[in-house]
C-alpha cells in the first residue's frame, strides 16, 4: 500500500517531536498519521539527516501513476478533483466514464487514481500553514480591582429608527464585575465594520487608562481589531503596545464567550438599561444615557456580583476609585518600554511555507529567502540583540535575516506620540 503523503512541515514536526523525547505512536495520534508513516520519516532523517525530509520537486514523475494513460484521461481526472475536492477515487472514477470526451478510452482502476491525484495534494488541497509557536500565557484569577480587566465589541445594535447601527466597546474589571466605561462607535451598516480599526480602540485604551490607570492584565476574545490574527499567527500591533506597557494580554480560547463573562453580562444590562424602549434619537443622546447608566451601575446600583453581596461595586470594592498604575499620554514614551516588546517577540517562532517563487510570508510581508528552498518549511525567530527576525531551515542553518517596521517603536505607538 502507498504511504500516506506528508507535508515537510509535518514530517519536520515528527523528528522535532521525536528528539524532544516522544514516542513515535504518541506522535502519530497527535499528527493523525499512521505508525508506519512516522517510523519511516524518522528513519530517513536518521539515516540521511534533514535532507530527507525535503520536498521532491514540483509535479508527478513522466512515468508513474497513469503513465500510460492517454493525456486526456490525466487531466479530465485532475480537473474533476479539483472541481470537487471532496469526491473520492469512485466517485471520480463514475463520472469519468459518463464524460462523452473519454468514451472509448480506458480507464484507470480507483487505485492507481488515487496514487495519480495524491500527486497534486498541495494544489488540490490548500496545505494549512504550519503551527506557530506563541508565549504561553499566564493564568490570572483577578482578586483585586484593576489587576485585569475584560474588552470586548457589542455586535451592531440598533437604537433608534433611521439611525446608523452602533458597536459599542465595553471595558469590565474582572474582579469586581464592575462596568468601567463604554465607548460608542457608529458602523456605515450593520455587518460593515470598516470604521473598527486597530487605532481606534487603541484610542479608546489610552482614555480608559487615563481615567482608571493601567491594569495589569487585559483579557479579550480573538477578534482581528484586537489581535491582529483570530488565528494568532501574528501578535497584532495592539498586543504589542500593551505588553510594551506593561500589561500582560489575555486572549481567550476560540467559540468561548464564557472566558470573559464580565463583559459579556455587562454587554446584556448595558443593552436593558439604554437602549431598550427606543427612547434615544440621537448619537448624543445615547453617548448621555450610556455614560449615565455605566456610572449608575458601578456607583449606586446594587449588583449580583458574589464578592459585591448585594452592594454597588465601589461601595464593596473602594479600591475601584484608586488608580494603582497611573498613565497619561504625555507619559506613554517614558512608559513604554521596547525591551518588553523584544522579550515577547523572542517568544515566538513562526513556520512559514516557501511558495514557488522563493517567498515566505510574514506579517503581511512577502520576504523572499531562496528558491532553493521551494515547498520547504522555514522558521523564523526574533532575535533582540540587533532587533532582526531570523529564517533558518528545519536543520537549524540560518538562511536571512529582515526587518520589519510592525515592531518598531513608532510604529507601535502610532503617529503624535
Amino acid at each position: 500500500m502507498k504511504r500516506p503523503a506528508t507535508t515537510h512541515a509535518e514530517r519536520v514536526e515528527i523528528v522535532e517531536q521525536h528528539l524532544a523525547g516522544e514516542t513515535l505512536h504518541a506522535i502519530a495520534e497527535s499528527l493523525n498519521l499512521s505508525w508506519y508513516t512516522v517510523r519511516h520519516w524518522w528513519r530517513a532523517f536518521r539515516d540521511k539527516g534533514w535532507a530527507a525530509l525535503e520536498p521532491p520537486g514540483k509535479g508527478p514523475p513522466v512515468v508513474g501513476p497513469l503513465g500510460r494513460f492517454p493525456p486526456r484521461v490525466k487531466y479530465v481526472a485532475l480537473r474533476l478533483k479539483r472541481e470537487h475536492p471532496a469526491w473520492g477515487p469512485a466517485m471520480l472514477r463514475l463520472h469519468m466514464q459518463r464524460r462523452e470526451s473519454l468514451q472509448g478510452l480506458a480507464l484507470p482502476k480507483n487505485t492507481a487514481l488515487w496514487s495519480y491525484l495524491h500527486q497534486f495534494g498541495a494544489r488540490l488541497l490548500k496545505a494549512p500553514r504550519p503551527p506557530t509557536k506563541r508565549p504561553d500565557a499566564v493564568p490570572i484569577r483577578a482578586e483585586a480591582p484593576h489587576q485585569c480587566w475584560e474588552m470586548d465589541f457589542k455586535g451592531d445594535e440598533p437604537f433608534a429608527a433611521g439611525q446608523l447601527p452602533v458597536a459599542p466597546l465595553g471595558l469590565t474589571d474582572e474582579a469586581s464585575g464592575a462596568p468601567l466605561t463604554r465607548f460608542i462607535h457608529l458602523l456605515p451598516a450593520r455587518g460593515n465594520r470598516q470604521g473598527l480599526t486597530m487605532r481606534l480602540v487603541q484610542a479608546d485604551l489610552r482614555a480608559a487608562f487615563t481615567t482608571h490607570g493601567r491594569p495589569d492584565a487585559l483579557r479579550m476574545d480573538r477578534d482581528p481589531v484586537f489581535v491582529g490574527s483570530p488565528r494568532l499567527e501574528w501578535p497584532g500591533t495592539l498586543l504589542l503596545w500593551l505588553v510594551g506597557l506593561d500589561i500582560q494580554p489575555l486572549i481567550n480560547r476560540p467559540y468561548h464567550p464564557t472566558d470573559n463573562t464580565m463583559v459579556e453580562r455587562s454587554h446584556r444590562t448595558w443593552k436593558g438599561d439604554v437602549l431598550t424602549g427606543g427612547r434615544l434619537r440621537s448619537a448624543a443622546e445615547l453617548e448621555a444615557a450610556s455614560a449615565q447608566a455605566v456610572e449608575d451601575r458601578r456607583r449606586y446600583l446594587p449588583s449580583r456580583h458574589p464578592g459585591c453581596h448585594g452592594q454597588p461595586p465601589e461601595v464593596a470594592f473602594p479600591d475601584l476609585l484608586q488608580v494603582r498604575r497611573p498613565y497619561s499620554l504625555a507619559q506613554e514614551r517614558t512608559l513604554f518600554d521596547l525591551g518588553r516588546v523584544d522579550d515577547y517577540l523572542a517568544q515566538w517562532e513562526w513556520r512559514r511555507r516557501v511558495d514557488r517563487e522563493g517567498k515566505i510570508s510574514l506579517a503581511d510581508h512577502n520576504i523572499p529567502v531562496g528558491r532553493c528552498y521551494r515547498g520547504q518549511v522555514v522558521k523564523v525567530r526574533f532575535d533582540p540583540g540587533p532587533r532582526e527576525f531570523v529564517a533558518s531551515s528545519a536543520a537549524g542553518d540560518e538562511i536571512t535575516r529582515f526587518t520589519l517596521a510592525e515592531v518598531s517603536l513608532d510604529y507601535i505607538l502610532g503617529k503624535g506620540v
